[in-house]
């Protein structure tokens, strides 16, 4: 029993690492609408967007009660958006979510030339694949959903 809850652990794992929760009222009243921007909640359930706000130089926006964190001391909530319709490094594809990209045919910006992944697989930019169902340690992944 105990093997079989390790190896359900490990398999797991990588699925837990691409779940990323953006535009979503946390804890601290604050909405990360990616690594390093929120917006504020007001005791509400829904971000107001009406302005937004950036944290400062090597700090992410977290769901701790401090929003702006370092980066070393803690994961962005909202995951790793850096990369979020980026060609580069193959400059075939960009990935625009967990789960969508755009074709670059070559170049620096993505075209209106769209898919998605199926069912159980996300976009990897490091890929020849584009969707793939596993992460490496050289994985991209958009991580908005």
């Amino acid at each position: 029993m105990y093997k079989f809850l390790c190896l359900f652990a490990l398999v797991a794992l990588p699925i837990v690492w691409i779940q990323a929760d953006c535009n979503v009222c946390q804890s601290n009243g604050a909405s990360c609408i990616n690594q390093t921007a929120y917006n504020l909640c007001f005791g509400g359930s829904e971000p107001n967007t009406n302005q937004t706000f950036i944290c400062t130089d090597g700090l992410v926006c977290t769901d701790q009660p401090v929003i702006c964190f370092q980066r070393s001391e803690n994961p962005a909530s909202c995951g790793d958006t850096d990369s979020c319709g980026q060609c580069a490094p193959n400059y075939t594809f960009a990935c625009t979510s967990l789960n969508t990209f755009a074709f670059c045919f070559g170049a620096l910006t993505p075209t209106n030339v769209t898919g998605s992944c199926p069912d159980g697989f996300f976009c990897d930019g490091s890929t020849q694949e584009i969707c793939v169902t596993k992460t490496t340690d050289d994985s991209i992944i958009c991580h908005k959903n």
